[in-house]
């Protein structure tokens, strides 16, 4: 059963009250990137990139 996004402002607020009720944080706080998530992610774009150029290469090579 798929649900719809709220219309109105009040809908949005009972929804919100719910989860309050739930014990639901419907705002948690934003956690920073770890230093590894960063690595691993700047990693990953060198390999793509590298992978990228390397296929560009042997095309026109």
């Amino acid at each position: 059963m798929a649900k719809t996004a709220p219309e109105t402002i009040e809908e949005e607020l009972e929804i919100i009250s719910l989860a309050l009720e739930a014990g639901i944080d419907p705002f948690p706080p934003r956690k920073e990137p770890t230093k590894w998530a960063r690595a691993a992610l700047g990693w990953f774009m060198i390999v793509m990139m590298v992978s990228w150029v390397s296929q560009l290469m042997f095309q026109y090579v």
